[in-house]
């Protein structure tokens, strides 16, 4: 079990092993997006690597499978989704398993910030494969860690963490009094920098909205979210990766797998929904080890639309009743199952209230949340225990 904060070096502890062990090594991602990354680093280091995705054409699908038959691969990416598919599940039979890696390992507990169902199936995976197995993860509290290692069957495990603790990045919140102050902040702030920046927001509406106004302003912005076509969106992550001192205001659909050192600025529209995401999203900033700015715009209200997704998701007591009597499955199990999910809902947002409205120290909030303890009573590095212009001074903003 290793749990490495974003840009912990997570790939090398798939990569080393492929190219050491005799047979092939299972890696399952999440994104399609961050498998083409992580294929072209693996290639980059000398290993024969592939992926097996939907977006691949029939030919394509047909050729890695050969070559997997022919054992020619040392590095196999894939979706957990599938393990589902019939045609994998007899092709696998024939392969020499030697790791079975599980990358965001986080998704697989229901207590995780991005739980998808595909992956609580894994530790079925594992028993029919036999062997041992890896899992990754870079932002997982300890009751999350815990379920991951029973879902995978793990027996006392190795396990690996590295300290949340980046202490090059400055933490910050800016409280608002009203919507409007907003995009003229954010202008502010991405005026005053150089380098790579990244804005954050909730929506795509919202992505729009701050990129126009940074264009009006004179300053070079570009969108990113889930509605652009996949053209457009590989474009956007080129410039990023390409350009000397790039903006992109984007969802949270950005980031996977887009590796940039020299981020200086990260910038959240109105924090997200949990303090993992908001981890993950902001350690962006600063892989190089220089200083970099995390900034989170606060508004009363913000947490509005965290709530709404999480009532849609998962309904209070009375809506999941209902619910369950709709859909034939008014028992205790299923209700109290969504009612668990939701009280885990709920207290991630609490926290991140806590962060945001915090009057001591934020670095020992986010520390605390993961786990782990401040080794001192001030960090020096937050707008907590500094005061706005020191933060600035300490940031390398070229």
């Amino acid at each position: 079990m290793g749990v490495l904060p974003t840009g912990g070096g997570k790939s090398l502890c798939y990569q080393i092993p492929a190219a050491i062990l005799p047979g092939l090594t299972l890696v399952v991602s999440p994104l399609v997006s961050l498998m083409g990354d992580q294929v072209r680093r693996a290639q980059d280091a000398g290993l024969r690597a592939a992926a097996l995705h939907a977006g691949l054409s029939r030919l394509e699908m047909a050729h890695t499978e050969g070559r997997l038959r022919r054992g020619e691969l040392q590095l196999l990416l894939l979706a957990p989704e599938r393990f589902a598919s019939q045609r994998f599940a007899s092709l696998l039979t024939a392969l020499e398993v030697s790791l079975l890696a599980v990358d965001e390992a986080h998704c697989i507990s229901m207590w995780g910030n991005d739980f998808r169902p595909s992956y609580s199936k894994l530790g079925e995976v594992r028993t029919r494969i036999g062997g041992p197995i890896l899992a990754l993860t870079a932002t997982a509290t300890p009751r999350v860690r815990r379920d991951i290692e029973a879902s995978l069957g793990m027996t006392d495990p190795v396990r690996i963490q590295g300290s949340f603790d980046r202490t090059n990045l400055l933490w910050a919140v800016r409280r608002l009094r009203e919507p409007r102050g907003r995009e003229g902040s954010i202008r502010r702030i991405v005026r005053g920098f150089q380098g790579a920046r990244l804005v954050y927001a909730a929506s795509r509406a919202r992505v729009e909205r701050i990129r126009s106004s940074l264009a009006r302003h004179g300053i070079r912005a570009e969108a990113y979210h889930a509605g652009l076509h996949a053209d457009e969106r590989t474009r956007v992550q080129e410039y990023f990766l390409s350009d000397d001192a790039p903006v992109v205001v984007a969802t949270n659909a950005f980031g996977m797998g887009i590796d940039r050192a020299d981020v200086r600025l990260v910038v959240h529209d109105q924090l997200p929904g949990s303090l993992e995401a908001y981890y993950q999203e902001a350690g962006r900033a600063g892989r190089d080890g220089r200083a970099a700015l995390c900034l989170g715009f606060s508004l009363a209200g913000d947490h509005r639309i965290h709530r709404a997704f999480l009532d849609q998701s998962h309904p209070p007591l009375r809506a999941s009743w209902s619910f369950g009597a709709r859909s034939g499955a008014r028992t205790p199990a299923p209700i109290s199952r969504r009612l668990r999910l939701r009280h885990a809902g709920m207290r991630k947002l609490r926290a991140v209230r806590r962060y945001a409205r915090s009057r001591s120290c934020r670095r020992r909030v986010i520390l605390r949340w993961f786990g782990e303890e401040l080794r001192s009573s001030r960090c020096g590095a937050c707008d907590r225990c500094a005061d706005w212009a020191e933060l600035l001074e300490r940031t390398d903003r070229r």
